[in-house]
């Protein structure tokens, strides 16, 4: 299962070690300044990065990912010379937002979830309180960054592509199972053609598929709007020979018989601009901050001593 331990667009954090613990007996993977990171740091996020993706973390991620941490390094750092606190109040809301968007129900599954990721209560702490440090530095140093309509109108026409809703159909449907053998496959047949018969004389498909269900005969009702792409090829090759107020001929399924009724067809069109606007915003944000946090990073880099060692993460042959 996937876990999400992140706000904003920041990735996790980790705290710098002590080179005074560790500088001999492990390589200093990302100095900045006096904080290090060393090779142990680093198998920590790669097991802490895998443990929240749910997969391995590939060699070649390595280098972004020591990257990464030379930034937060560096952020760190400034927050330092700035005196930026957080309070232990504001870690422990922190914590508390994890375990929600988590949906994690009790403190035993949480501790669960940790473990599962390699952290503890101490380490998530940690981490959080220098996300929200972060978080905090960057609001002093990037401000506000307005995003008019227009803007997002103007991003809108251009990605109207990214947008598209796929043909949509409005279905009714029954459904009679089979037997494993298939033994009663023509009885089916013989009562979905019963129904099918007595739906178009009557035009009142969905009531009788509503009296055969609740008399235990079958299953079915109103499917509502569904993509056509998302329909079995089966289900769909009946579908697409429809036209609008049409009931199909019985036909057999992997699941039994099948019958059901084109109540309209949608043809493929745009979502409005006010159904994506919060996810244009979105995207529109997280592109500027980035652009923005990389001018702030890249300015410190030339003020603090960096250094960077992504080779001592590379296996032994």
């Amino acid at each position: 299962m996937r876990h999400t331990i992140a706000f904003a667009m920041l990735m996790i954090l980790g705290t710098a070690a002590s080179a005074a613990d560790r500088v001999f007996v492990e390589g200093i993977v990302v100095r900045v300044n006096d904080r290090v990171l060393t090779t142990a740091d680093i198998r920590q996020r790669i097991s802490e990065r895998s443990g929240e993706t749910g997969k391995p973390v590939p060699i070649t991620a390595y280098p972004d990912l020591i990257q990464e941490a030379a930034d937060e390094l560096c952020m760190l750092e400034r927050v330092a010379e700035l005196k930026l606190e957080i309070s232990n109040e504001e870690v422990t809301a922190a914590v508390q937002q994890v375990r929600e968007s988590n949906h994690i129900p009790d403190d035993a599954a949480f501790e669960q979830m940790l473990k599962s990721m390699g952290m503890t209560m101490d380490t998530l702490k940690a981490r959080l309180r220098d996300t929200l440090l972060i978080q905090r530095l960057l609001r002093r140093e990037l401000g506000d960054l307005p995003l008019t309509e227009e803007e997002l109108r103007q991003r809108y026409q251009k990605e109207k592509d990214q947008f598209m809703i796929g043909e949509r159909v409005h279905l009714e449907h029954y459904l009679l199972s089979v037997s494993a053998d298939r033994s009663d496959l023509e009885a089916k047949l013989a009562a979905a053609r019963r129904l099918v018969a007595a739906a178009r004389a009557s035009g009142d498909f969905l009531g009788l598929v509503q009296q055969e269900v609740k008399a235990g005969h079958g299953t079915g009702g109103d499917l509502g709007l569904v993509l056509v792409a998302d329909l079995r090829p089966e289900v769909r090759g009946v579908v697409d020979k429809l036209k609008p107020g049409e009931v199909a001929d019985p036909f057999v399924t992997s699941n039994g018989v099948q019958t059901g009724r084109l109540v309209k067809r949608i043809p493929p069109t745009v979502k409005p601009f006010e159904e994506v606007e919060d996810e244009l915003r979105r995207k529109e944000m997280d592109e500027r901050y980035r652009a923005h946090l990389a001018a702030v990073v890249t300015e410190l880099k030339k003020r603090y001593l960096v250094e960077t060692h992504p080779e001592l993460m590379v296996p032994a042959k």
